[in-house]
């Protein structure tokens, strides 16, 4: 099983290699695949979690070979974002020192650190050059779906009772079952194929906001089809039991609905709105029929009834705890990443879960204030992206995903240990560079006519 794995990623690298927008198919499939081949190998070796990155790497270094990263060209296309851009790339060094110092084998954290921020400001490149001539931006976002939605049957297998039958499924293969006791009652998280709930949830979250989008878009059984794929990842969503993940759903709509009534006609608005709707009804139907458990049902509540206790514990409190604890510069590069406590090196005990806690953590006061300023100038310009693109028919998939990018920022402010898994950075990096891509777009077009 271990040579089946090795012998996947070795195929995704060589067709990145070969063509790095197939790398970027590529390194889908592997990541979706990775987390049940890993349970399936004895001993669940650790560095499997990984298994992507060296596709994502492949494809990166074969689009720059292909001269299909230009960094200055996409940093000129957005000046005052690529002007914080560049600043944060410059400060970098002062953690990197940090960490590289911290103590024995330390330097392996920053190297870990510095893989992936560079890795993510490719990967966001690569999204913003993707788009071209037999590669529309909705075709690979469409195959995600595919590989997703089939990868989320372990879903309902899991719910079955299935995790004692296969190693694939749960996380028994693992040593750990995931429960809460929250709400006064058991509530079991289920993780189907995926390593985890947080996992299995954050993808069902991504096939319903990515077919919903979909769905909007298209008209007669295609738009059924969505419709149908977006019920599925609610229904998974449902079955995950992590709060975070259906938090992020109402974000999402909330954030689009709002776009639509900015830029579009209502007409339009009334349209998408019965689908929603239609999404929202037929996801609850079926999670009534297949899965319909009150103490998961009070435990999601809370999700909303705590949202500013948990907003104050994790965007505010653990803040200053770090800061008393890290100090002003923080501990340094990598060292809040997932995964650390697999290098043997000598770093920091870190309890940190929120976005603003772990940023606090490894780029320190400064940084983090850095970081959040270039986070401004990051949504602002992206708003102006889709602004732009507002006449334009890609309009409903640009402010899909800045929909989902948004959803997925708001839920970091509580919980981002989801954002250490290499893949999740890494495609979402892809996904606001396809944002950003309509810009290119838009601009080639009227050099063209000019």
């Amino acid at each position: 099983m271990l040579n089946l794995v090795l012998a996947l990623i070795l195929l995704g690298c060589v067709l990145a290699l070969v063509n790095w927008r197939w790398g970027i198919a590529a390194a889908i499939a592997v990541g979706l695949l990775q987390d049940p081949l890993r349970k399936m190998i004895p001993g669940t070796p650790g560095y499997l979690a990984m298994a992507s990155a060296p596709v994502w790497l492949a494809t990166m270094l074969s689009a720059a070979f292909a001269r299909q990263l230009p960094i200055r060209r996409f940093l000129g296309c957005f000046p005052r974002m690529g002007r914080w851009i560049v600043w944060g790339v410059v400060y970098m060094a002062v953690p990197a020192v940090l960490s590289a110092s911290y103590g024995r084998n330390s330097w392996m954290i920053t190297l870990l650190g510095i893989f992936v921020y560079a890795t993510m400001l490719m990967a966001l490149i690569a999204g913003w050059r993707y788009p071209g001539a037999g590669y529309p931006a909705g075709r690979i976002l469409a195959f995600y779906v595919a590989v997703a939605a089939v990868m989320l049957v372990g879903g309902p297998l899991d719910a079955l009772g299935w995790s004692e039958r296969f190693a694939a499924i749960g996380t028994e293969a693992l040593g750990h079952v995931w429960v809460t006791h929250r709400t006064g009652t058991t509530v079991h998280m289920l993780a189907g194929f995926f390593r985890g709930p947080d996992v299995m949830g954050w993808h069902a979250a991504l096939v319903l906001m990515i077919s919903a989008v979909m769905a909007f878009r298209s008209r007669g059984a295609a738009r059924v089809a969505w419709i149908a794929l977006a019920v599925w990842g609610a229904l998974n969503i449902w079955l995950c039991g992590r709060r975070k993940m259906l938090a992020m759903v109402p974000i999402f709509l909330g954030c689009y609905l709002f776009l639509l009534f900015r830029f579009k006609d209502m007409r339009r608005l009334v349209s998408i709105a019965g689908t929603v709707l239609m999404i929202g009804g037929l996801g609850w139907y079926f999670i009534s029929s297949f899965y319909r458990d009150v103490a998961i049902q009070e435990f999601y509540l809370t999700a909303f009834t705590q949202a500013e206790e948990q907003i104050q514990r994790h965007g505010i409190d653990s803040v200053l705890d770090t800061v008393r604890q890290a100090g002003f510069w923080g501990y340094g590069l990598g060292m809040s990443q997932q995964g650390v406590h697999h290098i043997p090196a000598e770093k920091p005990k870190l309890w940190q879960e929120s976005g603003p806690g772990k940023l606090v953590a490894e780029f320190g006061v400064p940084g983090s204030l850095l970081i959040l300023v270039l986070g401004f100038f990051f949504v602002k310009t992206a708003y102006l992206v889709v602004k732009q693109g507002r006449r334009d028919d890609s309009f409903y998939l640009t402010a899909g995903i800045f929909s989902m990018l948004a959803a997925n920022l708001t839920s970091a402010v509580v919980s981002a240990q989801i954002f250490g898994d290499p893949f999740v950075s890494l495609f979402l990096a892809f996904l606001a560079g396809l944002l950003f891509s309509t810009a290119r777009i838009s601009s080639e077009r009227e050099e063209g006519g000019a």
